[in-house]
C-alpha cells in the first residue's frame, strides 16, 4: 500500500475464513490491528477494535479468523528505539520493546485509526489510467509518530504473560518441520520432535497462538494456499487437481468437501476468479 525510508504499511482483505503468517525481518518492528464483524486471533488473542498489536518479542504475527480487513505497519527497530528513549529521557539499552498489545480507550482506538485512514487518503490520488499514483506529500513521519503515542500512551504493563513457555516460538519451529517435509505425511510426534516439547505442551502451544489444535490448524493453511492457487490459476483441465496436490492435498474428494466446508463454495467456483478490489495474474504466464 505505501512504502519508504522510514515506514511500510499493508492493508489486506481477507474475504473468507483464513489463517496466515506473517514474519519480519529482525532490523524491523511493526504493528498490526483489525476490522472486521467476524471473529479474528492475532498472535492467539482475541482481537478487538480498541487495541493494537505489536510484535513485542515475536518475530512476526500470526492472524486467523473470518472475513476481516488487517492493516500492518513496520518500521526501523533502531529508528524506534531511539525516538522512545529520547521522549522517555533514558538511554537507547535501556527501552525494551516487548509489549504485545496497546490498549487504547475507545476515543483514541477511532482516533488513531482515522487518523492513519486520512494520512494514507491524502498521499494517494486516481491517475489518468484509474490506478491509485503516489502524490507530494510523505505521510511517513506523521504515522510513526502517531505509533509513537500509542506506544506511549499505553499501560506500561500489558507483556510478559506468555514469556516462559514462548509457545510462538514452539509454533514456529513445527511450521518448519511441517513445510519442510513439502506434503510429506507428518505426525504429531515429528512436530513434538521438532519443537523439542511434549504434545501437552504442542497444543498449549497452538491453543495459544493459532486457537486450534496443530493438525487442524496446518490443514487449514493448506485449504487457504489451494484457495490462493486457485484464484490465480487460469481455469484449465486438471487446475483444481493440481492446486490441490501442489499444497500437500491429495485426497481430492474429501479436498472439495472441505473446500467448501471452510469457503462456502467449491474449489471450481473459485477457479481463476479475481478476488474484489484486487489484481492477479496468471503462474502459468511465466512458464
Amino acid at each position: 500500500m505505501f512504502s519508504s525510508d522510514k515506514i511500510s504499511v499493508l492493508g489486506m482483505h481477507h474475504h473468507a475464513s483464513s489463517v496466515g503468517v506473517i514474519v519480519m525481518k529482525p532490523d524491523y518492528f511493526s504493528f498490526m490491528w483489525w476490522d472486521g464483524n467476524e471473529e479474528c486471533r492475532i498472535n492467539g488473542k482475541l482481537a478487538r477494535s480498541t487495541e493494537i498489536y505489536a510484535q513485542g518479542e515475536q518475530d512476526g504475527f500470526y492472524a486467523a479468523g473470518g472475513a476481516r480487513q488487517t492493516m500492518g505497519i513496520a518500521v526501523r527497530r533502531s529508528e524506534l528505539i531511539a525516538t522512545l528513549a529520547a521522549l522517555q529521557g533514558v538511554g537507547p539499552e535501556d527501552v525494551q520493546l516487548d509489549r504485545t498489545v496497546l490498549q487504547l480507550s475507545a476515543k483514541a482506538a477511532g482516533r488513531f485509526r482515522s487518523s492513519i485512514g486520512t494520512l494514507l487518503g491524502n498521499a494517494f490520488e486516481p491517475g489518468p489510467d484509474g490506478f491509485r499514483s503516489r502524490i507530494a506529500g510523505d505521510p511517513s513521519e506523521a504515522i510513526f509518530g502517531l505509533l509513537v503515542d500509542a506506544y506511549l500512551g499505553s499501560p506500561p504493563n500489558q507483556l510478559r504473560e506468555d514469556r516462559p513457555r514462548r509457545p510462538e516460538k514452539i509454533v514456529r519451529q513445527a511450521e518448519e518441520c511441517f513445510f519442510a517435509a513439502q506434503g510429506a505425511p507428518v505426525s504429531l510426534a515429528d512436530l513434538c520432535a521438532a519443537a523439542s516439547v511434549s504434545q501437552s505442551s504442542l497444543y498449549r502451544a497452538f491453543s495459544a497462538v493459532c486457537g486450534e489444535p496443530p493438525l487442524a490448524y496446518f490443514h487449514k493453511r493448506q485449504l487457504t494456499d489451494a484457495r490462493r492457487r486457485l484464484v490465480h490459476l487460469p481455469a484449465y483441465r486438471g487446475a483444481v487437481k493440481f492446486a490441490a496436490l501442489s499444497a500437500g492435498l491429495s485426497e481430492l474428494g474429501r479436498f472439495s468437501v472441505e473446500y467448501r466446508t471452510l469457503f462456502g463454495e467449491s474449489p471450481s467456483s473459485t477457479l481463476g476468479r479475481k478476488p474484489p478490489n484486487s489484481s492477479v495474474s496468471s503462474p502459468r504466464s511465466n512458464r
